[in-house]
C-alpha cells in the first residue's frame, strides 16, 4: 500500500543540550556586565542569544516541503510473521536540507526498530532530493494497524535547537487470526441408532453413486467408508454424490463481557486473551472446514453480514479478514445471527444463562450444534445447552485449540437428534 503526502505539522522549536547550555552563558554574560563592569559582555549575550533566534528560524523553516510515500511488504501478516516496511522521503523545497534523524510511528500489535538518520537532501529536482530508508516489522497481535506518520527531527548547522516535523498520513497493515491445523474426529460412543452423533445435513439417504470423504462431527458411525478409510489412512464417511458440497456455519459471540473485554477512554478495546482465543478457534474451525470441501457460512453477533465460502462465493480470505478485523461490541444481541445451517459451529465467552437461553432459542432449529464455551460459564448456562442437546466443550484461553476440538467428539452427547 502505498501513501504520499507532502504537508507536515510541525511542532514547537526546543532547544538541544548545547542549546540550553548556549542559554545559560548568556544569562551569565548578562549578569556579569554589570557586576564586573565589562560592557564588552553585553554583546557576547547579545551574540549568544542571536544564535539561539537564528538557529530557531532556520528549525521553524526547514523540512516544511517533504514527500513521504511508504510501502509495506506484504500488506497481509500472519501473527508472528515479519514484513518490510520502505519509506521514501522526498524533498519538495527548493532549497537543501542537512541532516536530520527520523522515525516512524508503530502500534503496539506490531514491533519494529522505526527509527534511524535521514541524510541530507537535495533541492527539488537534483538527484539527491529522494532518500529511501527500511525497516523490518514483526505483527503479534491480530487486527489491522497503522503504520505512520513519519517523524522528522530536524536540527540546526549549530545544534541548538531541534524541531519535530509530522510528514504524511499513516499506512494500515492486516494481521490475520492465528490458525491452527485441525484433524478429522475419531468417533467414539454410540448413540440409541448406532450413529457417533446425529448426522448433519450433508449425510445423503441413497446408496447411489457413493463416493467418500473426510469424517467430521455430526457424521453416523454406520456411514463409515472403511475400504476407503483403510487406503487414506484416515476415517472416511460414504456420500452421495448428489450432495458432495456439504454445508455447516462458524459463529463467534463478540459480547464484550462474556470475554472480560473493556475499552479505555479511547475506544480502544484491550487485549483479552479469551476473546483472541475464541476469534483463533473460529479461524481454525472455518479453514479446517474449507479446506475439507465444506461450504462455510460464517459470522459474528453485533454483525448483520454473513459470509457464504464456497460454491463460488466469498473466499476463505474473505472470511479471515473480517475475523482478523473483529472486535468485541457492548450490545451483540443474537437476534439475527441464525445462518439457517443446520449444522453449526459456535464459539461462546462466558455466558449466563439468559444468553444461553438466547443461543439456543436463536438456534433451534439446528439439528447438531458444536460448541466452545469459555471456563467459568455458570452451571446453569451450560444446563440451558445441555437440555438443547448441544455439544459443549469448556476452554481457558492458553489452552490449545486442536486440543479442544478434539474434546468435541470425546465429549458426551449434547447436539440434537
Amino acid at each position: 500500500m502505498r501513501l504520499r503526502r507532502p504537508d507536515g505539522s510541525r511542532g514547537s522549536v526546543r532547544p538541544t543540550g548545547r542549546g540550553v547550555a548556549l542559554l545559560v552563558a548568556a544569562g551569565v554574560t548578562f549578569v556579569l556586565a554589570p557586576v564586573l563592569s565589562l560592557p564588552a559582555l553585553l554583546q557576547v549575550t547579545s551574540l549568544l542569544l542571536g544564535l539561539l533566534v537564528l538557529a530557531a528560524v532556520f528549525a521553524a523553516l526547514g523540512q516544511v516541503r517533504v514527500e513521504v510515500e511508504r510501502t509495506v511488504e506484504p500488506e497481509v501478516l500472519t501473527p508472528g510473521g515479519r514484513g518490510t516496511v520502505t519509506v521514501h522521503v522526498t524533498n519538495r523545497s527548493p532549497l537543501p536540507t542537512l541532516e536530520s534523524r527520523w522515525s516512524d510511528g508503530v502500534p503496539r500489535a506490531v514491533t519494529a526498530t522505526a527509527r534511524g538518520a535521514l541524510p541530507g537532501l537535495g533541492r527539488r529536482g537534483s538527484r539527491r532530493a529522494r532518500v529511501r530508508v527500511r525497516y523490518d516489522v514483526r505483527a503479534t497481535r491480530r487486527g489491522r494497524h497503522a503504520l505512520g506518520p513519519l517523524r522528522v527531527a530536524v536540527t540546526d548547522p549549530f545544534g541548538l535547537v531541534r524541531r519535530e516535523h509530522q510528514h504524511g498520513g499513516s499506512t494500515s497493515i492486516l494481521v490475520l487470526p492465528r490458525q491452527v491445523t485441525l484433524w478429522p474426529l475419531a468417533p467414539r460412543g454410540a448413540d440409541n441408532d448406532g450413529a457417533s452423533r446425529p448426522a448433519p445435513q450433508n449425510v445423503g439417504v441413497g446408496d447411489d453413486d457413493i463416493i467418500a470423504r473426510t469424517y467430521l462431527p455430526g457424521d453416523a458411525l454406520k456411514r463409515m467408508h472403511w475400504k476407503a478409510t483403510a487406503h487414506r489412512g484416515e476415517l472416511m464417511v460414504r456420500q452421495e454424490e448428489q450432495q458432495v458440497n456439504p454445508r455447516a456455519a462458524v459463529l463467534v459471540d463478540t459480547r464484550a463481557h462474556t470475554y472480560g473485554s473493556e475499552q479505555d477512554r479511547t475506544g480502544r478495546w484491550d487485549d483479552s486473551p479469551v476473546f483472541e482465543w475464541a476469534v483463533s478457534a473460529a479461524a481454525s474451525v472455518t479453514a479446517h472446514l474449507v479446506r475439507i470441501g465444506y461450504a462455510v457460512t460464517t459470522g459474528a453477533t453485533g454483525s448483520a453480514r454473513f459470509r457464504q465460502l464456497g460454491e463460488g462465493h466469498d473466499t476463505l480470505e474473505d472470511a479471515m479478514v473480517d475475523l482478523a478485523e473483529l472486535d468485541p461490541d457492548t450490545v451483540a444481541d443474537v437476534e439475527g445471527v441464525d445462518p439457517g445451517e443446520r449444522t453449526v459451529f459456535v464459539v461462546l465467552g462466558r455466558v449466563d444463562e439468559a444468553r444461553a437461553v438466547a443461543w439456543r432459542d436463536a438456534l433451534a432449529h439446528a439439528d447438531t450444534v458444536l460448541a466452545f464455551v469459555a471456563a467459568g460459564t455458570p452451571a446453569r448456562a451450560l444446563d440451558v445447552l445441555s437440555a438443547a442437546r448441544w455439544r459443549c466443550v469448556e476452554y481457558r484461553s492458553g489452552d490449545d485449540v486442536a486440543e479442544r476440538w478434539n474434546d468435541l467428539d470425546g465429549s458426551r452427547s449434547l447436539a440434537a437428534s
